[in-house]
């Protein structure tokens, strides 16, 4: 039965119950974790050392640092850009100065470039597992606890709840911790919503019953952090349309952050709402007018189709 809860206390309270003292705590990587059960069960273990928690994780995200005034003046405005109201991790800034207390452990397969050169502790602590052997690699641990963010379908109990940009490692772990609980050991999923999540259907949804406690109040919703977003050049927008005619119908592509990115995903857009002129047809040049004023981007990109299609016909004679 799934429990809701609108106080991140009293949902640490049922985790000790169910759980016990030795926590295996999984977060999912980047923007999934759900930061105020973290921070709790962390402020729970430090406060009282005969609470074990062994996180496991990928990707800790914290406002960016500086080290003389010239880099505060740039960093300060780019943070609170990019970070306003983003609840920090508890376990950060402890990992950062080696000063975990001795019965919590932080495990990362997946550490943001240049961050911890620093942070001894975070470094050998690093777990080098393939993204593919993540699940089984938890599993072999102990994993008992999944806290991560979700967004909800609608209001109501009986709504879908999404995992969104994190549904990879969680649905592969959920069929090996029902097997856990059919050997009688327990294990919990654990989600708090956030409204600002982007609800992603698919696989990505789950029902809530789904999940065996659910945090959900106003004052544990947050805004997420932002990613910079640097526009598409000419050249990338090529790549993208390249990459864009490879990709067969129906077949799944995993994309990375980035303008290359944007510009396959642009290109496959293209393809499907506005085939004709991304195969070069005749009259490529009225469908090119036709979506003028409503998407000023796509002229140029299709410009660029519509000169690469004449170009080849030319060449073929």
């Amino acid at each position: 039965m799934t429990i809701f809860h609108d106080n991140v206390g009293s949902l640490a309270n049922r985790i000790l119950e169910e759980v016990g003292r030795d926590i295996v705590l999984g977060l999912p990587l980047g923007l999934g974790k759900a930061n105020h059960v973290a921070n709790e069960l962390y402020a729970r273990a430090a406060a009282d050392r005969s609470i074990r928690l062994r996180i496991f994780t990928a990707l800790t995200l914290d406002p960016l640092r500086w080290k003389s005034d010239l880099e505060r003046r740039f960093i300060e405005p780019l943070n609170a850009r990019l970070f306003s109201g983003y609840p920090k991790l508890s376990y950060v800034e402890a990992l950062r100065n080696n000063a975990l207390p001795s019965n919590i452990e932080v495990n990362e397969f997946f550490l943001f470039a240049g961050e911890w050169l620093d942070a001894p502790l975070a470094q050998q602590n690093y777990v080098s597992a393939n993204y593919t052997d993540a699940a089984k690699y938890l599993m072999d641990r102990g994993l008992n606890v999944i806290a991560q963010l979700v967004a909800r379908q609608r209001p109501g109990s009986d709504t879908l709840l999404s995992l969104s940009c994190n549904p990879d490692i969680t649905l592969d772990v959920l069929p090996l911790l029902a097997q856990k609980r059919k050997r009688g050991e327990a294990a919990i999923l654990v989600g708090q919503v956030n409204s600002e999540l982007p609800y992603m259907g698919g696989d990505a949804a789950l029902p809530a019953t789904a999940f065996d406690h659910i945090l959900e109040a106003d004052g544990y919703d947050f805004p997420l952090f932002g990613v910079p977003r640097l526009p598409v050049l000419d050249a990338q927008y090529a790549i993208g349309l390249r990459c864009a005619a490879l990709i067969s119908d129906g077949g799944t592509l995993q994309i990375g952050i980035g303008s290359i990115g944007d510009a396959v995903v642009y290109g496959l857009c293209q393809r499907h709402q506005h085939n004709k002129v991304f195969c070069g047809f005749p009259e490529a040049d009225s469908a090119c007018r036709r979506i003028r004023r409503s998407d000023p981007v796509a002229i140029n990109f299709l410009r660029l189709r519509i000169r690469n299609a004449r170009r080849c016909s030319q060449e073929t004679r």
